[in-house]
């Protein structure tokens, strides 16, 4: 019997100059809102990972970031059925938004921590919701 290993995704929760958080909808959680996250790949450190991802995804360059917690991501939902995640969520600061972009199939919104909370818990991915709390 093949041996299975959690896979390690590193979540960054955008945070902009005026506080603000940056979510974006995801297909495989029925369009709800969720970070931006990247499994870790062999031999690639967090920092790059985390870096490199919120690069290609928002266009914008990480200034700082700092580590909310661990999450055990064991079961979560995904198109191919359920997987195994271990998730290190990072709040990640950002400076110059002129090279902002993100993807148009994907809906995406700016609000502070505390208006994303007045959505209700129904709005976000796994977790997500427990992640803003915290950023509250």
């Amino acid at each position: 019997m093949e041996k299975k290993y959690p896979k390690f995704v590193v979540g960054s929760f955008i945070i902009n100059t005026k506080g603000e958080l940056f979510l974006r909808t995801t297909p495989s959680q029925d369009n709800k809102y969720t970070c931006i996250n990247e499994k870790v790949l062999w031999g690639e450190s967090i920092e790059d990972t985390l870096t490199k991802s919120v690069q290609e995804k928002t266009g914008l360059k990480v200034e700082s970031f700092e580590l909310i917690g661990l999450t055990d991501g064991l079961n979560i939902p995904i198109p191919d059925g359920v997987t195994n995640l271990i998730f290190a969520d990072y709040k990640v600061l950002v400076g110059n938004m002129t090279d902002f972009k993100t993807n148009k199939d994907r809906e995406y919104k700016w609000l502070l921590p505390q208006e994303w909370l007045d959505m209700g818990e129904n709005a976000f991915g796994p977790y997500i919701y427990e992640v803003i709390e915290k950023l509250a």
